[in-house]
């Protein structure tokens, strides 16, 4: 039995129109992001994900959830999580821009509902589907997690070490036209620090573990198709090519197994 609260439909549903609303006319009105010219190709293709992908799959995922899916549940935590994620680059990490209200709004909200959904997880039931489960890989996707925790955290903490003792600006930052390490900033806290908490409680079947790993390879799964198509579209204008891009794609690929697998392993 789900039990959601009404405020939190009523607030996933002005997600979704505030979402699609700042995604069309980041396509569509030219001039909006007043970044660089490498930075605001990497917001075009944001856009372009969030309102075919991310949004539908809200939708969807919401729908379910509400006639009685606790896959479903997930998948819609997920999706709130993203939004949360993305929207605080958008907030924090763009130039100031026309849309920022809509951007501060968005990421307020989302916040706020991912914390309500949470409230609303059948904590009884999840306990009981994992409990023994012998389908899911728990131990694997755990090391997953902790492997793509590491890598991504090790990567930001290298430079910003490196930093420390030469002097030298990580380019992930000088690329972005700002001084702030707003990327190296939002990924270690919201990003490798939940991969290696929620690894470490999936390897000893903890329910907030499966939960963590649930929303948080949502998504991983969404984001990395944001800066492929991002890195596409940056290049084809600036010819400035991000090397890590095969990763993400890798990982992105990685994180789409251990959510098929992480969901399989429960039958409704």
């Amino acid at each position: 039995m789900i039990n959601i609260q009404k405020t939190t439909i009523i607030l996933s549903v002005i997600i979704i129109i505030l979402s699609t609303i700042a995604s069309i006319g980041g396509i569509f009105l030219d001039g909006l992001y007043q970044d660089n010219d490498f930075i605001n190709r990497v917001w075009l293709g944001n856009d372009i994900i969030t309102l075919v992908l991310a949004i539908p799959l809200m939708i969807v995922a919401l729908i379910h959830t509400v006639k009685g899916s606790f896959k479903a549940q997930f998948i819609w935590l997920g999706t709130l999580w993203y939004m949360i994620y993305n929207y605080l680059f958008y907030s924090f990490g763009a130039a100031f821009n026309k849309f920022f209200l809509l951007h501060i709004f968005i990421f307020i909200f989302s916040t706020y509902a991912f914390i309500l959904a949470l409230t609303s997880l059948n904590l009884v039931w999840l306990k009981s589907k994992l409990i023994d489960n012998v389908k899911i890989p728990f131990k694997r996707i755990s090391a997953f997690l902790l492997l793509f925790g590491v890598f991504i955290g090790g990567m930001w903490i290298t430079m910003s070490i490196n930093y420390v003792f030469s002097g030298k600006v990580p380019d992930g930052i000088t690329q972005s036209g700002h001084s702030s390490a707003v990327v190296f900033a939002t990924d270690l806290a919201f990003l490798v620090s939940l991969l290696i908490v929620g690894g470490l409680l999936l390897w000893r079947k903890n329910i907030w573990g499966y939960t963590i790993s649930c929303f948080m390879m949502i998504k991983c799964v969404l984001y990395p198709l944001v800066l492929a198509l991002g890195g596409l579209l940056a290049y084809q204008e600036t010819r400035q090519y991000d090397p890590l891009t095969p990763g993400y794609i890798i990982l992105g690929i990685g994180c789409f197994i251990c959510l098929l697998n992480l969901l399989n392993g429960i039958e409704v």
